[in-house]
């Protein structure tokens, strides 16, 4: 669905610019905004699953509503409403809550067919988005409506960390999901409404989807794989952001 609606996006946008009379021509600008990060999917989800079914999920990335932070531009081609744009973003979405430990630590117990399991976690989910791809713009008059595709990298600068320990007729074993640095591919799509306040300065509302098929992730001490084993996680956000747009 998600992936249906960056596709609509970018098809709307090229029928328009073919079909549309010649509008003004735009101003470049950039922009500085902040907002709300909102995790989707699997990133989302804080499910561990059940060993006997087989509904074990390794991609649950337990990942929480957060903020970013960033900076945008755009630079049209010349006598057009097509632009180059690119999003450089921050984001932190958070870190595992207390009962997301024990919800691990319940299920690491029951795939292992342990007497205890205990789990703790450190460590909050940050990175950066730097994207970049075509933009067509509508005008109306003050307003702008614009419509972008994108794809580029996220860089992680951390996950949480999970050390867990099952343990045995008295014998702890500790192992551990590690925090990543990792980069990955990263693809989306956004519909911002620009306002002109002046000549040079406005305002911007946009709505943002970013997501990546995954960041590798290291585990340490397994001795099998057994339970929950997360090597890949994959990251998506909606976001909405207000900032301010100068134009030049």
């Amino acid at each position: 669905m998600k992936k249906l609606i960056i596709i609509s996006t970018v098809i709307l946008a090229t029928f328009s610019a073919l079909t549309a009379k010649a509008q003004v021509q735009q101003s470049s600008y950039w922009s500085i905004f902040g907002g709300v990060s909102v995790p989707t999917g699997e990133f989302a989800k804080s499910f561990y699953g059940d060993f006997l079914d087989g509904t074990i999920d390794n991609k649950a990335g337990f990942a929480k509503t957060g903020y970013t932070i960033g900076l945008d531009g755009a630079w049209y081609i010349h006598k057009s409403n097509w632009a180059i744009a690119a999003t450089v973003s921050y984001q932190d979405q958070g870190q595992l809550s207390a009962n997301d430990a024990h919800v691990l630590a319940a299920g690491y117990q029951d795939a292992f067919g342990t007497d205890l399991g205990q789990a703790t976690s450190h460590g909050r989910y940050q990175n950066l988005n730097v994207l970049v791809g075509p933009q067509y713009t509508f005008l109306f008059n003050k307003l702008s409506v614009d419509l972008r595709a994108n794809v580029g990298i996220v860089k992680s600068f951390s996950t949480p960390e999970m050390d867990i320990v099952v343990t045995d007729g008295g014998i702890p074993h500790p192992f551990a999901q590690l925090s990543s640095t990792a980069s990955g591919f990263a693809y989306g799509g956004s519909a911002d409404l620009r306002y002109k306040l002046s000549k040079k300065l406005g305002i911007v509302l946009k709505e943002n989807y970013v997501a990546s098929p995954g960041i590798a992730i290291t585990n340490t001490n397994r001795v099998n794989n057994a339970g929950r084993l997360d090597t890949k996680q994959p990251i998506s956000v909606f976001q909405s952001t207000l900032g301010l747009n100068f134009g030049f």
